[in-house]
């Protein structure tokens, strides 16, 4: 993997909404494995012991790689989204979403389907009147920490499923080693990263909380919204966070059933 492989439109674009690029140094500087462009994030590009050629880190093409480059060389480094009507899979599929490309553009997109799930239902014999369905900051944590925390030399990709009362976002890989399950169930784990460069690229892209902070934020959310507490599943290959609908989005499906 070289420089061909990197989507510079992406890189720049990127590079402008974290505030990181420098109007002084052209974007082909950061293209060597001398320069970072940020001070927690390695060179962009590794140097080949034996021959001296520059290979592009893995990192670097998850977050600005071209969407082909990434397909032949991680072919399950996408996410796979689908919205059910009903409760389970035995119903029909609505709506199948495979997103691909940069991990960043996949966030984007997924971001945006999963908003459309948040939506607000008036009640005006409640003490709270409008309520959401899902609070959209615990949909785009839980949807952030599958990305940045997968692992991603698992052949399979991040999968979300979108039912009538929950939505499941299953990422491939399960807890990082040194975080405490019991801990990190109650939201109280100390902050591993798997992917470091990833969690601070995304802070600065302001699509992630800072160090340590996404599940307590789901679980507050949640809480503040009334909405039933999160589920974390944590097997030996992956970890799925179920975020709960609110009672009323069932109680009224329930009525139009």
């Amino acid at each position: 993997m070289g420089e061909a492989d990197i989507d510079t439109l992406l890189f720049r674009d990127c590079m402008n909404e974290m505030k990181l690029i420098q109007p002084s140094k052209p974007l082909e500087d950061y293209f060597s494995d001398r320069e970072q462009i940020a001070e927690f994030v390695p060179p962009l590009f590794v140097k080949k012991s034996l021959d001296g050629e520059l290979c592009l880190r893995n990192f670097a093409l998850f977050m600005f790689g071209k969407k082909g480059s990434i397909s032949l060389n991680f072919p399950d480094a996408y996410t796979s989204l689908s919205i059910y009507d009903g409760i389970d899979r035995s119903e029909s599929t609505a709506e199948r979403h495979l997103l691909t490309g940069s991990i960043i553009e996949q966030a984007k997109k997924a971001m945006e389907l999963l908003n459309a799930q948040a939506y607000t239902v008036f009640d005006k014999t409640s003490v709270k009147p409008n309520q959401v369905k899902y609070p959209i900051r615990a949909l785009q944590e839980a949807l952030i920490n599958a990305i940045v925390h997968r692992d991603y030399e698992i052949p399979d990709p991040i999968r979300i499923t979108v039912f009538s009362d929950r939505i499941e976002i299953k990422s491939p890989g399960s807890l990082h080693w040194g975080v405490d399950k019991e801990k990190f169930l109650a939201g109280k784990a100390s902050p591993k990263w798997r992917n470091q460069s990833f969690a601070y690229l995304f802070n600065k892209l302001q699509l992630a909380q800072s160090e340590g902070q996404g599940i307590p934020t789901i679980i507050r959310t949640m809480k503040e919204e009334d909405c039933p507490a999160p589920i974390f599943e944590i097997e030996t290959e992956s970890v799925t966070c179920i975020l709960p609908a609110h009672p009323r989005h069932r109680i009224i499906r329930l009525s139009y059933s």
